[in-house]
């Protein structure tokens, strides 16, 4: 009969550990009927020897950190920084440790076909380190990394492995031991659509534009640190053009951010919490402006360019932090003005009515029949934004400033 991975979806994350696990190859990721990736048991193969059920640190539970350090953070070196989404912190991390000849783990987004492939990769060479650099607002299978981590550990190489918190968790809980050589970092996380849901909105988007998709990027910084993307597309006279997507006026950047899109469980994350899976946390350092305007007066730390925040959250971070100096700029912050504008750190991603209204019509119409509620749903939001972007930069800030002042003078006499 085989064995039952979990009651219901809320209890799975799709992070593929039990995949990983099986002697026999009788777990698959599959999707569901939204797109979602759960592990499948094929009963004429399971041997319900329950190596699948021990490794789930989802269900099982795992050893948290509470955070014992923070910081704000920027790359020093200027094209890790452009390439990066926020302050480049990751990359500062990565570039370190490919220079001590070690294997970096993380996400990258291949195209093949016209196709968006999200995986998780290993690369030993800062060649290929743009792959693993920027957001990626989408899951990434895990595949065979945790089986080619624990190889590449056990050989005694070190390791940096990068992901979701619940993707480190998985490797903990596959792995079953401590390693003197792994480090681990983990993103701060609102939740993740699917693969087929994203891949569904590209070939619309392309098609809009008469083009095939071959590469996106979720946070194009070209006009500032923020949320807008860039879609790359070739045309069938072989040139290739990119098209600047401001965040709001797209279904699928505008409903991943109201957070209408993730998994069943992603709204009962047990790691969107303060204590932390890994060594050490990274996010953007959303609303520095209010928590260290001291530091904007500094020419290292330019908001349009981007800046990051870091959780420390065991002393092998630590360590490794003071290695990092000459590849980063660091100062001193605090959890609570980094949670501030981050609330995955105190909370998952609230869950509205509006989720299942989007899952019944991609289920029904395809995403042909999302735009169509995106559209007419959002009708108001995508003129305001679209007034909004045509704003120059500096004007949009200035009134910004502005009306941030007087709802500070308000409150004081308030």
């Amino acid at each position: 009969m085989g064995i039952e991975l979990f009651e219901n979806k809320k209890s799975c994350c799709g992070c593929g550990a039990c995949a990983n696990i099986c002697p026999k190859g009788a777990i698959t990721m599959k999707p569901d009927k939204w797109g979602y990736a759960y592990p499948v048991v094929d009963s004429s193969r399971c041997v319900s020897c329950g190596a699948c059920k021990k490794v789930c640190s989802y269900q099982n539970g795992i050893s948290l950190h509470e955070p014992i350090r923070a910081y704000a953070a920027v790359n020093k070196t200027q094209q890790q920084l452009e390439k990066s989404a926020s302050g480049g912190a990751f990359s500062a991390v990565a570039a370190y440790f490919l220079k001590n000849e070690s294997v970096v783990y993380g996400a990258a987004l291949d195209f093949e076909g016209g196709h968006p492939i999200a995986h998780l990769v290993g690369i030993d060479d800062a060649s290929q380190l743009w792959r693993l650099q920027g957001s990626k607002y989408v899951q990434s299978a895990v595949e065979q990394t945790y089986k080619k981590a624990k190889q590449n550990l056990d050989a005694g190489k070190k390791v940096l492995f990068s992901g979701t918190p619940c993707q480190i968790a998985g490797l903990y809980g596959y792995l079953k031991k401590e390693y003197a050589n792994l480090w681990t970092i983990d993103v701060i996380c609102h939740g993740v659509p699917n693969l087929k849901f994203f891949d569904d909105y590209l070939s619309i988007e392309g098609k809009k534009r008469g083009g095939v998709p071959t590469g996106y990027s979720f946070r194009d910084k070209k006009r500032g640190w923020g949320m807008n993307a860039r879609l790359d597309l070739r045309y069938l006279s072989g040139k290739e053009k990119s098209t600047y997507i401001p965040a709001r006026l797209t279904s699928y950047n505008t409903l991943f951010l109201d957070g209408d899109v993730y998994r069943e469980n992603c709204y009962a994350c047990p790691y969107a919490r303060k204590e932390r899976v890994s060594d050490m946390t990274i996010g953007d350092f959303w609303g520095i402006e209010r928590e260290h305007p001291e530091l904007l007066k500094q020419s290292e730390f330019d908001e349009k360019k981007g800046i990051s925040c870091i959780l420390v959250n065991t002393q092998k971070a630590a360590e490794l932090c003071e290695k990092l100096s000459d590849r980063m700029y660091l100062y001193e912050s605090s959890f609570m003005k980094i949670a501030k504008k981050n609330g995955q750190l105190d909370h998952p991603s609230a869950k509205s009515e509006r989720r299942k209204t989007v899952m019944e019509i991609y289920k029904k119409f395809g995403y042909d029949g999302v735009e169509k509620w995106f559209r007419k749903k959002y009708k108001k939001q995508i003129i305001m934004h679209r007034v909004y972007n045509a704003i120059p930069r500096k004007l949009r800030v200035a009134l910004k400033n502005a009306i941030k002042n007087r709802k500070d003078k308000l409150d004081y006499v308030g």
